[in-house]
């Protein structure tokens, strides 16, 4: 009896076949890593985001919570022939308290505060001015030692980087009963019940944040109901 031997391997077709589908799976599974990854790091980057505009209405709050004002001087104008009674008036020359939304590369706020960003535990007065870069999209901070005087020597004021990637700030001032877009406290003779503050910011991948809080000044005897700040922080893609 003649016995044949038979040989079996794999066909050219059964190859492609099977590397076909060895190279979907693998496609399949680094699509999903690749996936997940990309979402991992979006999911970083937001938190990062909304980490660091916390951080910056923070800072903020609690400086324009702790604004000072000082006393007032009395003046009392020379009572004309006849006159029986003499006005008293009050001045003051030193402005402690401004705050717009500004222009382009302007300074959006000054104010006089116990609270120092730069130097941390150190007490005393600071004079504090934040301004805002809308080319660079960058928001700076000046803070010095303030001298209560109206003729101070005034130097050159040194710019420290508090925030970058800003598209907009915007900032109102409550009168205890309208919102202002600005003020001024040899106008008003007077430090805001609370300061708005509203900042939109933009990432790389062009997602953009809002983050918004509400500071009430402590030191306002006529507010006197809240001290502490909302906050709120919101994302649109």
């Amino acid at each position: 009896m003649n016995s044949k031997s038979v040989k079996k391997g794999f066909t050219l077709i059964e190859i492609l076949v099977a590397a076909a589908i060895i190279v979907t799976i693998v496609s399949m599974v680094y699509g999903s890593y690749f996936a997940t990854s990309k979402s991992a790091q979006a999911c970083k980057r937001r938190i990062a985001t909304s980490q660091e505009g916390r951080e910056l209405l923070g800072r903020m709050a609690r400086q324009i919570r702790c604004s000072y004002a000082g006393s007032f001087k009395k003046s009392t104008p020379p009572a004309g022939k006849g006159s029986l009674k003499k006005d008293v008036t009050l001045e003051n020359t030193i402005s402690y308290f401004n705050g717009t939304s500004g222009e382009m590369g302007g300074e959006i706020l000054y104010l006089v505060t116990t609270n120092s960003i730069l130097e941390e535990k150190t007490p005393g007065l600071f004079e504090v001015t934040y301004k805002f870069d809308k080319l660079s999209g960058t928001l700076f901070l000046c803070q010095d030692r303030f001298i209560d005087a109206p003729e101070s020597v005034i130097e050159k004021k040194k710019w420290q980087t508090l925030a970058e990637n800003i598209e907009s700030i915007e900032l109102a001032f409550s009168d205890g009963r309208h919102w202002l877009p600005t003020w001024d406290f040899t106008e008003k003779k007077a430090l805001p019940n609370a300061v708005k503050i509203n900042v939109t910011s933009q990432d790389e991948n062009q997602r953009q944040y809002r983050y918004g809080t509400t500071a009430y000044i402590c030191c306002r005897k006529n507010q006197g109901k809240k001290i502490t700040s909302e906050t709120f922080i919101s994302m649109k893609k």
